[in-house]
């Protein structure tokens, strides 16, 4: 159930940073502020200027302030799945009262009691989920409190990541002048956020397609089963138009977000636009097909590599099928690309927020919805956490960490996987082809994607 008041989301994203306010009443959620800023000091997802990246974030919480009309000083950051770890764990206390009527403070005992699970210094305790709560041998309890008991067990997954970069987030945050209230774990909130009740329950995986990495979220049975991050986004597209075309990555990425399309057999062997290029004192003509070709021969690279661990992990299949969100996938044709690769319904996520009606604002959504809709059992069990970890965490240095790390199946084992590494190679040179189209295509201009012309306001 939804709480009542305004909550706020901060997505630090490779190309943009996005900061929402919102406002639940009555369970349902009102958007009153939202700012979309360039990105700096962030490279595929993690931070590694905080200085940059804290001048960027400031700025995107001053516009958002403005459109809100309030001022923030705390706000919920999204963490991004590098490295992230999911354990099970299970706590259990008597209950101390004489009454033996279990209280808050019974639930937050239980909690602590979880955290004491062995963990190593270099990982640090992100959030705790409790899935079932068990009073007196009596499983399947949602909220304890107010029951009658002697024993009083919970079992629930452990979410840990990196103190490295938990702690370079924070301190980020803070250098922006704002107090991070909680940080909420980005797939996790993803998929509660963008799959509705039956697909979270008999299984979805929702592919977030962003500029500077893809992130896969996979959710079945109510829970987070699987979550990786590949090095590769939008951003990898832009480059290899201008590999291939030797032009500027500014026409690079006005080419891509006007004129492009992901599906080849969509795109025109006959309509062109000229391009300035590098050793050439006038305008190259591109046809609509060659940057098409440019253009999916990276997003099938992406989708081909999402698809293989997919498959080994058994949730290729599962009945939700696959979701898209983020900025790649508002490109014409993704979707049909992704149901070639896949071999399973696709469907394209556009929130249904008024004025941001935008695949790529769906994560810095989920992140607000994520805080808004936690229940009281949850709240108290964060704040366990967030009061635990305080009193364990201790200055580091800030060191780089390993950007990529081991895809996490949930409840199967990953010590043999390998490291995801950042791809730096260019999509191949793509070739005409002899195909005619079916059917006159509308011309270039009549196709340019307004959508993209407020992508930064």
């Amino acid at each position: 159930m939804a709480r009542n008041g305004f909550f706020t989301g901060l997505d630090i994203g490779t190309s943009s940073i996005k900061v929402l306010v919102a406002e639940f009443i009555s369970g349902e959620m009102n958007v009153i502020g939202v700012s979309n800023v360039p990105s700096t000091g962030v490279k595929d997802g993690i931070i590694i200027d905080i200085e940059a990246a804290a001048a960027a974030i400031k700025k995107a919480v001053e516009q958002a302030e403005e459109k809100a009309g309030m001022t923030i000083e705390k706000i919920n950051v999204g963490l991004p799945a590098n490295l992230l770890q999911i354990e099970p764990t299970q706590g259990m206390i008597p209950v101390p009262s004489e009454s033996k009527e279990i209280k808050d403070e019974d639930v937050e005992s239980v909690v602590k009691s979880a955290l004491t699970k062995s963990i190593t210094p270099e990982r640090e305790v992100i959030s705790l989920v409790p899935e079932e709560f068990i009073v007196d041998g009596f499983q399947g309890i949602r909220d304890p409190r107010g029951m009658m008991g002697i024993r009083l067990e919970m079992r629930g997954l452990i979410y840990t990541g990196p103190t490295t970069i938990l702690h370079n987030l924070r301190k980020t945050v803070e250098r922006a002048g704002i107090q991070v209230e909680n940080i909420i774990i980005s797939p996790l909130a993803m998929a509660k956020s963008v799959l509705n009740e039956g697909e979270r329950e008999f299984g979805a995986t929702v592919i977030d397609m962003g500029g500077g990495q893809t992130t896969v979220a996979s959710m079945r049975a109510q829970e987070l089963q699987y979550t990786n991050i590949y090095a590769e986004g939008g951003e990898y597209i832009t480059k290899d138009i201008s590999k291939v075309l030797k032009t500027s990555h500014q026409i690079a990425e006005a080419l891509k977000f006007n004129f492009g399309q992901s599906n080849v057999q969509e795109a025109s062997l006959t309509e062109t636009v000229k391009v300035d290029v590098v050793g050439s004192d006038k305008p190259v003509d591109v046809t609509e097909r060659y940057l098409a070709e440019i253009i999916s021969a990276r997003i099938k690279h992406i989708l081909d590599r999402v698809k293989q661990d997919l498959e080994r992990g058994r949730l290729l299949d599962l009945p939700g099928g696959i979701i898209l969100i983020g900025g790649g996938a508002i490109m014409p044709g993704a979707v049909d690309v992704a149901e070639e690769i896949f071999g399973v319904t696709v469907k394209l996520h556009v929130p249904n927020q008024v004025g941001i009606r935008n695949p790529m604002f769906a994560n810095v959504i989920s992140l607000v919805e994520y805080v808004g809709t936690m229940s009281e059992v949850d709240v108290i069990s964060q704040n366990a956490v967030s009061g635990e970890e305080l009193l364990r965490r201790k200055p580091i240095d800030f060191t780089e960490e390993e950007r990529f790390g081991i895809p996490v199946y949930n409840e199967q084992p990953v010590e043999n996987r390998v490291p995801v590494q950042p791809q730096n190679q260019s999509a191949p040179q793509p070739r005409y082809s002899d195909e005619k189209p079916s059917e006159p295509k509308p011309g270039l201009g009549d196709r340019v994607r307004g959508i993209f012309g407020s992508m930064f306001d």
